[in-house]
């Protein structure tokens, strides 16, 4: 590219995109996001001993340390958990979690 090209803003802005997709960058952030949210959710605790990787088609998928934590957040803090992620996250179409067992 031409350094006239480049002195156009919205050129800029195309090849800077264009680099971040490409890096993965965006994806990063958004899963940082999210587990972020998770954690202010759940608290400090079960944070530490979960994490929110991604959401796909609805579903967040959560990998918890130990069955402990797996059975106090699929048990008595699920639909808790859900109402909130849904209303934090709006632009996510959250409708569901899943839990994963860390391996």
């Amino acid at each position: 590219m031409s350094d006239e090209m480049l002195s156009s803003p919205s050129t800029l802005k195309n090849a800077l995109m264009r680099f971040i997709r490409s890096t993965g960058v965006v994806n990063r952030s958004a899963a940082e996001s999210l587990d972020a949210e998770w954690k202010r959710i759940v608290g400090p605790d079960l944070g530490r001993r979960s994490t929110a990787r991604k959401v796909r088609d609805g579903i967040v998928e959560v990998v918890v340390t130990n069955s402990a934590t797996l059975e106090e957040l699929r048990g008595f803090m699920h639909e808790t958990v859900l109402e909130q992620m849904k209303t934090n996250l709006p632009q996510s179409n959250i409708r569901s979690i899943r839990y994963v067992r860390a391996r």
